[in-house]
């Protein structure tokens, strides 16, 4: 299965209200009529200091295989339908697409009323991807698991077929959620959280960490 991760920026004629409804209300059921799709979520951006994504919001679809996609990319519903709605509300500027693989860390629910946390990581410089992958899954991923209050934690590892041409600007996106904000933060506030943080240099390029925290809309559940 490919996660899709679609980084979303709203046009500059939208403030932020008339962005997020006009993606939840008109777009939204214009992605439904595409058949590829086993799953569409929007993750709709709301306030957390902290964020420094230059990000509204994410669109995030899962599909079979990049053979699918290619399929899907090609097809009357995509390309007359929610492609051409797109530039009524995005920035095409200003997206960005990864392709990715889940691996789920901690399964549990998703959905409204939870929020969850939105990262884009890049590795560090002179780490093998592979390397980078590994220490994300086997030594992070199991410090993550630890957070106190954690619903749910899901890492997406960029695809081997994004390294082909050239450098991808991230290595991947990790998810995290909450029951609210407030436990959000106090879980990144706690023990465990510290250490998290501490072992975030030992494999990814701070520098390059891109985040904001979000709340669901399940379009399509497929699952």
């Amino acid at each position: 299965m490919i996660h899709i991760h679609y980084f979303i920026t709203r046009k500059e004629s939208l403030d932020d209200g008339a962005f997020h409804r006009y993606w939840h209300e008109s777009h939204a059921p214009i992605v439904k009529r595409i058949k590829y799709l086993r799953i569409y979520v929007q993750s709709h951006r709301i306030p957390y200091a902290g964020s420094n994504s230059s990000y509204d919001g994410e669109a995030e679809v899962l599909i079979d295989s990049l053979q699918v996609l290619a399929q899907m990319r090609k097809s009357p519903e995509y390309l007359d339908g929610a492609l051409a709605d797109e530039r009524n509300f995005i920035d095409l500027k200003h997206v960005e697409w990864m392709a990715t693989q889940d691996h789920v860390i901690v399964d549990g629910p998703t959905g409204s009323p939870l929020v969850k946390s939105v990262y884009q990581l890049k590795k560090r410089d002179g780490m093998l991807v592979d390397e980078f992958r590994k220490y994300w899954i086997e030594v992070h991923g199991n410090l993550g698991s630890k957070l106190p209050g954690l619903r749910r934690y899901v890492q997406s590892h960029l695809v081997d077929e994004a390294y082909l041409y050239a450098r991808p600007h991230f290595d991947g996106v990790a998810q995290l959620w909450f029951d609210s904000v407030d436990m959000m933060r106090a879980a990144f506030e706690s023990p465990q959280g510290k250490a998290l943080a501490e072992d975030g240099p030992k494999f990814t390029d701070m520098s390059a960490l891109r985040m904001f925290v979000a709340r669901e809309h399940i379009v399509i559940d497929g699952r």
